[in-house]
């Protein structure tokens, strides 16, 4: 006996060009590829909406728990779009027909060259769109839906690097943004720093004592520091998270964090590295 959930289905959006040309791509290659894998799927022609096709657009970007995107062809509204959708730090699987419209700086992300071969594609991509969608890391992450960025890079990178001065403790200041369609209140979420043994105290701000940040020692030696409640963050809201390091004089010039998010759902981890220039 099949047992039937209430759950939604996760969500697949879906950028490309609007052109006849690629009506059957879509049809039976994309969609037909999100419905075996039991993954709702749309783009935005199929959708009523109020408002502009631009602004539709960033919106599902912000909801989609996937993005596959087609790059045939180089458009650059759906290169554009694609942008939008790693910054906010989304999982986005490109596909093209020739593998020279992706270029080389995109070539390390997921993508699929199909080559025409609408039903080669239909099966690769519902592997990697189900794998993707019922991963559980995937599913938290997508519960949560809190990012997190430095400058307008997002630590989902795994790339983010934060130099810093010899001469003072390590410190950054990141960018907290609720992609979700919650409002999370004072407490609902929690920021802590995942730190080396060298730094076993923190605060929040350059003039706050330590005493605002709970620290703990991990049974691996390293130091949690969570920091203060932050004030209600609404729907596609941002806030500041600050943070300066302190600990034994003799600090490691380089070293990675782990910023961890916690929640009632659960938590989600986002790498950041720190090193210090030059003196």
């Amino acid at each position: 006996m099949d047992i039937q959930t209430t759950s939604p289905k996760p969500f697949c959006f879906v950028l490309m060009p609007f052109e006849k040309k690629f009506d059957d791509v879509y049809e039976f290659g994309i969609k037909g590829a999100c419905e075996d894998a039991g993954v709702y799927c749309d783009r935005v022609d199929e959708q009523i909406f109020a408002g502009s096709m631009l602004d539709r657009i960033y919106n599902q970007i912000s909801k989609a728990d996937i993005i596959v995107a087609d790059m045939t062809g180089r458009n650059p509204n759906v290169f554009y779009e694609v942008g939008y959708a790693h910054v906010l730090g989304k999982t986005v699987i490109l596909l093209t027909q020739q593998s020279e419209d992706i270029p080389f700086d995109l070539k390390h992300f997921q993508h699929i060259v199909y080559n025409a071969q609408i039903k080669e594609l239909r099966a690769d991509l519902a592997k990697r769109v189900k794998h993707f969608a019922f991963d559980s890391g995937l599913k938290i992450c997508s519960e949560i839906g809190l990012e997190i960025f430095y400058k307008s890079e997002p630590l989902t990178s795994g790339t983010v690097m934060v130099k810093h001065s010899q001469k003072k403790y390590p410190k950054a200041e990141l960018t907290i943004y609720n992609s979700s369609s919650k409002a999370y209140l004072p407490g609902d979420f929690r920021v802590g720093i995942i730190t080396p043994p060298s730094f076993y105290n923190a605060s929040d701000r350059d003039s706050i004592r330590a005493s605002n940040v709970s620290s703990a020692r991990l049974p691996t030696g390293q130091y949690l520091h969570v920091l203060p409640k932050f004030e209600t963050l609404f729907p596609g809201a941002y806030c500041s998270a600050f943070f300066v390091l302190t600990g034994a004089p003799d600090c490691p010039i380089e070293f990675d964090l782990i910023l961890r998010i916690f929640t009632s759902v659960g938590y989600r981890d986002f790498p950041l590295s720190m090193v210090a220039e030059p003196k």
